[in-house]
């Protein structure tokens, strides 16, 4: 009874709400929008981290103990740099008796026997040093973790999945650095599904070739991939025609170079892609058009919309006006 007396108290609201609103646009509750020209872009949202393209762990060619460590954390080092020296297990009992007997005979077995060099497998950065120095190693420890380049892995809705390609562009952003923005292409989408907060996704992977070096393994991406891209289109705010997209709309316009005191018209008009501020105008309008907007709905208005006529919400994919670099979600 409660549940039955809530909804009928809603139901009653909101048809006082429409009541108010029709009494409005009675009155002559209107407002005039003029249709305008820019650039309009249109992008797949998703998160995702930084990860490293291929991760290398090195580990000690024998068992014994940590020398010198040469190279640390956050080092770009090259192929077979030098990395840290070590002694095996029998060259450092060897070196400890030596060391009792004085520093002549630690010298001459230091020269006899040699150090073993842990060098890098690969080009790439250090991101993990895991040992100290005099720490006694066996052949599984991970001395160092390389990173032969830092990429970012976005998990993308299924439903968003035909929108992306290889070799598409991207935008992202690091939560640790919102405000700088860097560019990435896809190098692969990854065919095994994996669930995502109970939403089936796929990896993307992406590189750039200017990676900031702020970037660390971990960090949380924003990516906005670009998708479609209209120069100078024709332009209309999309609470003007509440949120329709890529549909005809009837709407009263008065055309460009009418007098001041000529009537609006009722036109078709034919409307593209959106980006939930701005939808594109394919025809029926011409720029420095007035659209005359009521002030609660229009003829024709997409049934998807709000009472209020906000812009109905996109799932997945979202937009941005060129020059701006909207946040992923």
């Amino acid at each position: 009874m409660t549940t039955k007396r809530a909804l009928l108290t809603l139901a009653a609201a909101a048809a006082l709400a429409l009541a108010g609103c029709s009494s409005k646009a009675a009155k002559g509750s209107i407002q005039k929008v003029a249709v305008t020209r820019g650039d309009l872009n249109t992008y797949v949202q998703a998160t995702g981290n930084i990860q490293p393209l291929n991760l290398v762990s090195i580990l000690p060619p024998v068992t014994g103990r940590v020398d010198k460590i040469v190279a640390d954390e956050g080092a770009t080092v090259k192929k077979g740099q030098v990395l840290a020296w070590m002694s095996s297990s029998d060259r450092a009992a060897l070196l400890d008796m030596a060391r009792a007997k004085g520093d002549a005979e630690l010298k001459y077995w230091e020269d006899v026997y040699k150090s073993t060099p842990i060098v890098a497998p690969v080009n790439g950065l250090i991101i993990n040093r895991n040992v100290v120095e005099g720490q006694t190693v066996a052949s599984s420890t991970d001395l160092y973790d390389m990173s032969d380049q830092l990429i970012v892995l976005a998990a993308v809705d299924e439903t968003d999945l035909g929108s992306i390609h290889l070799g598409q562009q991207a935008d992202v952003t690091v939560d640790a650095y919102p405000n700088n923005s860097f560019a990435c292409k896809v190098i692969m989408i990854t065919h095994e599904a994996v669930k995502v907060n109970n939403v089936v996704s796929y990896y993307v992977k992406l590189e750039s070739a200017k990676a900031p070096a702020e970037l660390r393994a971990g960090m949380t991406a924003n990516i906005n991939f670009r998708v479609n891209q209209y120069p100078n289109a024709l332009l209309l705010p999309s609470w003007a025609v509440k949120g329709a997209q890529q549909a005809t709309v009837s709407v009263m316009v008065k055309k460009a170079g009418d007098g001041k005191d000529a009537k609006p018209q009722q036109a078709s008009v034919k409307l593209g892609d959106t980006d939930g501020s701005q939808v594109v105008v394919l025809s029926g309008l011409d720029e420095g058009d007035t659209v005359v907007v009521s002030s609660l709905s229009l003829p024709d208005a997409s049934s998807s919309t709000s009472l209020f006529g906000g812009p109905p919400r996109m799932s997945g994919k979202s937009t941005g006006v060129a020059g701006s670099s909207p946040k992923g979600h």
